[in-house]
């Protein structure tokens, strides 16, 4: 997947906004998860779930540090992510579907307006 030069400045601007934060976000982003979709709770049986607990948060950190790397190697996220479908999918036992790739379908984020096959576009929500 390549992203058009706007889209790649646009996901690079939003980055730099985002800062240091980004642990933050993710982490209340796992914890919204937990509340909207109960069943995801399966997944993390070994954490403390509760709202601002440290293993969620540590958890958080680790996703925004995944972001981070695929935001740095935007042209090549299958490659660069490959490492983390391969740990959530035979160590971890997560259902393979949730980790499909482009080339079977998939998207590393969901997408949001604009046409099919044009990569990201500009939100339309």
């Amino acid at each position: 997947m390549v992203l058009a030069p706007a889209d790649r400045a646009a996901v690079l601007a939003l980055w730099r906004k985002l800062g240091t934060n980004v642990g933050i976000y993710t982490t209340e982003a796992l914890e919204r998860t937990f509340v909207a979709f109960p069943s995801s709770k399966t997944y993390f049986l070994h954490l403390n779930l509760s709202p601002g607990s440290a293993q969620v948060a540590a958890h958080g950190q680790k996703v925004a540090d995944a972001l981070s790397l695929a935001v740095n190697h935007l042209d090549d996220l299958p490659g660069t992510l490959s490492y983390l479908r391969e740990l959530h999918t035979h160590k971890l036992r997560v259902d393979p579907v949730f980790f499909k790739g482009p080339d079977e379908g998939g998207t590393p984020f969901p997408k949001r307006g604009g046409k099919s096959g044009q990569g990201f576009s500009t939100p339309t929500w």
